[in-house]
């Protein structure tokens, strides 16, 4: 299994130098992922509308409904959240935008999740015309819904790919990570306060020690994975003053 998942990381890898090039944002950007902390804290009730991939789907988890990485973070807000996912496995953001983005609106949501890039990075989608699907989605999310926005960003690809990954892989793989994460950011800092980017870099770079966060396909969270996962987007939520400090 591990080498299948490999063959759209070397897809992605192919082109060379060439294909960074073209991945790097057309303008210097910033690159750090931390968010204007929020004016105020989320309104209440809440209503959470999830918009994801195979991750939020639960693919890895032995009970996908309860163990997926969003429904755990369901379980840490309050009680009379209403909450939703709009989900499906393979998915990339261009495809969400008229198969997600819709129903979600409808849902009226006040807060919203999302983890679209991984999937197109690895196909890999032109980072271009990626940044342009996440600036007119988020542009979408903010006229239609009252809502704010967390977006997760790309993780280290070179960790996933494992021992069968060479060194110049895993160089390669981490300059085009940071290329996409860095237009993601960018993206992102437009919308002010509204859009909290969740860096899942350091938590990621993490996983060569951690095995248990990884299912058997060594490529999608295990249900311990899938904690951290949302242990992690809570605690970017509680440092941009959108929730409450956890309690002590």
């Amino acid at each position: 299994m591990r080498k299948l998942l490999l063959l759209p990381l070397a897809a992605m890898l192919g082109p060379g130098p060439a294909a960074l090039a073209e991945a790097q944002p057309s303008e210097q950007q910033p690159t750090s992922t931390e968010a204007p902390r929020a004016s105020a804290p989320l309104g209440m009730p809440i209503r959470y509308a999830a918009l994801g991939a195979s991750d939020t789907v639960g693919v890895g988890s032995r009970s996908p409904a309860s163990e997926n990485w969003t429904a755990r973070l369901r379980a840490a807000l309050p009680g009379d959240t209403a909450y939703d996912r709009f989900a499906r496995s393979g998915i990339t953001l261009s495809e969400a935008v008229d198969v997600e983005v819709p129903r979600a609106i409808a849902f009226k949501p006040t807060l919203v999740t999302m983890w679209l890039s991984v999937n197109d990075a690895l196909r890999p989608s032109p980072l271009p015309s990626y940044q342009k699907s996440l600036q007119a989605t988020l542009e979408r999310l903010m006229k239609e819904t009252e809502a704010r926005v967390v977006l997760l960003n790309v993780p280290d690809l070179a960790t996933l790919a494992g021992s069968r990954a060479t060194p110049e892989m895993r160089v390669r793989l981490r300059e085009q990570v940071k290329a996409w994460n860095a237009a993601i950011s960018a993206t992102a800092h437009a919308f002010g306060p509204r859009v909290l980017v969740v860096d899942l870099l350091p938590a990621s770079r993490a996983l060569a020690g951690h095995a248990e966060w990884l299912s058997s396909d060594g490529f999608h969270p295990s249900p311990a994975g899938y904690q951290q996962l949302a242990d992690v987007t809570l605690e970017a939520m509680r440092g941009a003053g959108w929730l409450p400090p956890a309690p002590r």
